[in-house]
C-alpha cells in the first residue's frame, strides 16, 4: 500500500463508516440485566419493598446525543423502574428477599424496610475528540437512594455514581447500550453492597 493512498484511506474510511451508520437517531434496544448467579435463599417474608425511582427526562426517550452526527441516541425503557428492577435483583442475590412497588402505588403491609430513590442522570453521549480519533461513547449513572423503617434508625440516604468509556471508529448502538447497561448495573450493585453494609437490610444467616 502506497503511501498516499494509506493517507487517503485514513481520511476516507472513517467518513464512509459515519455515512454507513448513520441515521436521524441512535435506537438502544432491552433491559440491563445482573449476571445469572446461584440465589440464596431468604428466610421468612418479604424484608425490603423497592418501589419505581423518579426519574424526569428532558427529552422523552432520549438518553444521550451523538455529539459529531447531531443525533439524539434514544431508549424505549424507564430509567426509574430499570434501576429499582436492578437494585430489588442485586438484593435478592445476596439473600434479602425483597418486593417492587410499582410508580404512584403505596407500600405494602408488613414490608419492614422501604426503599426509594431518585435518578439523577442517566445518560450516554458520544463525540470524536479531533481528527481521525476514534469515538468515544461515555454513559453515566447516578442514583439517590433513601431507605427507611427496620432497625437502621432514622432515615438512610446515599448517592452512587458510574461511568463507563468505550471507543470506536464510529458511534454504535451496541457501544451505547453496552457503556450505559454496564453503568446502571455498577450503580446497583454499589447501592446493594452500601445497604447491607451500614446494616439497612440483613443478608440471611451463614448457612442458610
Amino acid at each position: 500500500m502506497t503511501r498516499a493512498f494509506r493517507i487517503i484511506f485514513l481520511l476516507v474510511f472513517p467518513i464512509l463508516l459515519a455515512d454507513c451508520a448513520s441515521g436521524n437517531r441512535i435506537t438502544i434496544s432491552g433491559e440491563p440485566t445482573l449476571p445469572a448467579k446461584a440465589p440464596k435463599v431468604p428466610t421468612g417474608g418479604a424484608e425490603v419493598a423497592v418501589s419505581d425511582f423518579d426519574y424526569s427526562a428532558l427529552e422523552p426517550g432520549v438518553v444521550g446525543r451523538d455529539f459529531d452526527q447531531v443525533r439524539p441516541i434514544v431508549w424505549d425503557g424507564n430509567p426509574g423502574k430499570t434501576m429499582a428492577d436492578l437494585v430489588a435483583g442485586v438484593l435478592a442475590g445476596n439473600g434479602v428477599a425483597a418486593v417492587r412497588t410499582p410508580a404512584g402505588s403505596p407500600f405494602p403491609d408488613g414490608v419492614p424496610v422501604r426503599i426509594s430513590g431518585q435518578v439523577r442522570r442517566f445518560e450516554v453521549n458520544a463525540r470524536r475528540p479531533g481528527g481521525l480519533n476514534a469515538v468515544t461513547t461515555e454513559a453515566t449513572v447516578s442514583v439517590t437512594v433513601t431507605a427507611t423503617g427496620g432497625s437502621h434508625p432514622g432515615t438512610w440516604e446515599s448517592t452512587v455514581s458510574s461511568t463507563t468509556s468505550m471507543k470506536d471508529l464510529f458511534v454504535t448502538p451496541d457501544d451505547a447500550r453496552d457503556a450505559l447497561f454496564s453503568s446502571a448495573r455498577s450503580v446497583a450493585d454499589e447501592v446493594g453492597r452500601r445497604l447491607l453494609e451500614a446494616g439497612v437490610v440483613s443478608p440471611p444467616p451463614s448457612g442458610k
